[in-house]
């Protein structure tokens, strides 16, 4: 019995994943999206930036075992590392721009040149590939429900 279940609950883990990794790839653009908005409006989120990276690496992890999407799966996720890094090493030359005496304004129309589109080529990619997973797990929401189903009933009858 025990072996059944857990038989069951990977079947679970892999029927539930396409579903999981869609609403990652849906999810974390449009919460960029919605960053950007916010902060053109002035309206500081100061750790939203951290937040969206770990969804983005878990959304990286999820996908690479998905078989049959296209490659183009890993596109998004490696510009969204692409453009932290990058504005990782802005944010240090401007902290250096400003205890040197500037402004920083330099190193900020850098980032805004450089990170800005990045995100938003990245946030085209994660779409793109939302719309290949839905395209190859077409039935993705009914498995996963049934697969949790499934794997409850065995569980509660053992």
């Amino acid at each position: 019995m025990k072996e059944h279940l857990k038989v069951a609950k990977k079947e679970m883990k892999d029927n539930v994943r396409p579903y999981q990794v869609y609403g990652y790839y849906l999810g974390i653009p449009i919460i960029v999206i919605a960053v950007f908005i916010l902060s053109f409006l002035g309206i500081d989120l100061n750790s939203v930036g951290v937040i969206i990276f770990v969804f983005t690496i878990l959304a990286h992890i999820g996908v690479r075992k998905l078989t049959l999407v296209s490659k183009r799966k890993y596109v998004a996720p490696i510009i969204m590392y692409v453009a932290e890094a990058i504005g990782f090493l802005i944010g240090i030359l401007m902290i250096s721009e400003i205890y040197s005496g500037g402004t920083g304004d330099v190193s900020l129309g850098l980032m805004g040149l450089i990170v800005f589109p990045l995100e938003i080529v990245a946030i085209i990619f994660f779409f793109l590939t939302a719309n290949d997973i839905k395209k190859a797990y077409p039935t993705m929401k009914e498995d996963s429900t049934k697969a949790r189903e499934d794997y409850l009933t065995i569980k509660r009858n053992s």
